[in-house]
């Protein structure tokens, strides 16, 4: 007689699945909407599953936090670590500011509409954004601005890129138009004119790298 065949075990659910899954909820809805029992539903599993992972909602917020500051901000002090002069420095910040991948602008939105109802929160996103700041402020410094020169064109580029997504969406604006204002974003953002060369190379490889 052929052997009775098992269903397949049901895949449990890692804490990376429920960050996931907390992060959509938050960019879509908004913080009220983190609720365990509400994201046990959409992943169609008991409210016991969230226990083998966190302790509490609160312990998943904090999760969600580290996940935003590791990404978002990491990503931009690496960016600027790596660059050897001052032109690859600020392209290499357009690069990430461009990149959903690299840097998630729609969390970062939503972190801040979260903040807007927590007094301790909006002071870990103010943190946030003076490390930001702080990180673009040595690159220019390293290049050869002085303070408070380097703070202030730090502070102009960062809160810059922070409101044009704050009042933009993506099908605003195409990465054609973008581009085409590169030498004029350069030079307005560091007094100086960028290498044309340097100029053309990225543009291409952005173009490029856009393309559906």
């Amino acid at each position: 007689m052929p052997q009775a065949q098992t269903a397949p075990k049901p895949h449990r659910l890692s804490a990376e699945d429920w960050i996931a899954c907390a992060l959509q909820t938050l960019i879509e809805s908004g913080i009220e909407a983190v609720q365990i029992t509400a994201l046990a539903r959409r992943l169609d599993v008991t409210r016991g599953s969230f226990y083998w992972h966190f302790e509490s909602r609160e312990a998943l917020l904090d999760a969600l936090l580290t996940h935003w500051r590791r990404q978002n901000t990491g990503v931009m002090v690496e960016a600027l670590t790596g660059a050897e002069s001052l032109d690859t420095g600020i392209l290499a910040l357009f690069s990430v500011w461009v990149d959903d991948a690299r840097f998630d602008p729609k969390l970062d939105q939503a972190v801040r509409d979260w903040a807007r109802h927590s007094d301790t929160l909006h002071g870990a996103v103010k943190s946030e954004d003076d490390a930001r700041v702080a990180a673009i402020a040595e690159f220019y410094a390293r290049h050869g601005y002085e303070q408070p020169e380097a703070f202030i064109r730090a502070r102009v580029l960062y809160y810059t890129q922070i409101s044009y997504y704050a009042l933009s969406k993506e099908q605003d604006e195409e990465m054609t138009d973008r581009l085409g204002y590169l030498e004029a974003y350069f030079r307005a953002f560091t007094g100086r004119d960028i290498d044309p060369e340097i100029a053309r190379a990225y543009r291409a490889e952005t173009l490029e790298a856009s393309k559906p």
